[in-house]
């Protein structure tokens, strides 16, 4: 296999496409205040985050790094196309199959990077939080043990107003 062929024609196909949605439970004060606890510890953190009448807003705003999907999901959807697939690709990150893609025949991966945009949207008590995946593109590559295939994830996070908080993105290398 080259890294010329590891990128398919189906699988350039299922780019940009959904393949996972979470939806989170409503955002209450109280998941907020403990976040902020928690990741300030043993400091006490920003007043802002604990009492809403210290913001300018009057309402508590969690901080940007609050993870609403921290104590589960109130709901996932799959993309509805999935195929079956062994457990071993998918330890290795393989997310195609969700799409009804075979994935590239790759048994190795490795995380090749995280990051994250943030919009300036606050998150409050009240929202309800969609986080939408899909595949944002492929590079092939050679690497020192043969043919390496980048595959960046983007994870868009909306409120329940359409507006976007941030984006969270990955690099996954398999080889």
């Amino acid at each position: 296999m080259s890294e010329q062929t590891l990128v398919r024609p189906d699988m350039l196909a299922i780019v940009n496409r959904p393949y996972g949605r979470q939806v989170s439970y409503p955002i209450t004060a109280s998941d907020i205040r403990r976040w902020a606890l928690a990741v300030h510890y043993p400091q006490a953190p920003p007043v802002h985050f604990l009492d809403p009448r210290a913001s300018e807003e009057g309402t508590l705003v969690a901080p940007q790094e609050f993870n609403p999907f921290a104590w589960g999901a109130a709901r996932t959807e799959a993309a509805g196309e999935e195929l079956p697939l062994d457990p071993d690709r998918k330890n290795v990150g393989a997310m195609e199959h969700l799409l009804g893609v075979v994935p590239p025949d790759l048994r190795r991966a490795l995380n090749g990077g995280v990051s994250a945009t943030y919009t300036g949207v606050p998150m409050r008590p009240g929202d309800v939080i969609t986080a939408e995946s899909v595949i944002a593109g492929y590079t092939a590559k050679r690497g020192r043990l043969g043919p390496m295939l980048l595959t960046e994830t983007a994870t868009t996070w909306t409120n329940q107003r359409g507006d976007v908080v941030k984006v969270h993105r990955m690099t996954l290398i398999r080889y």
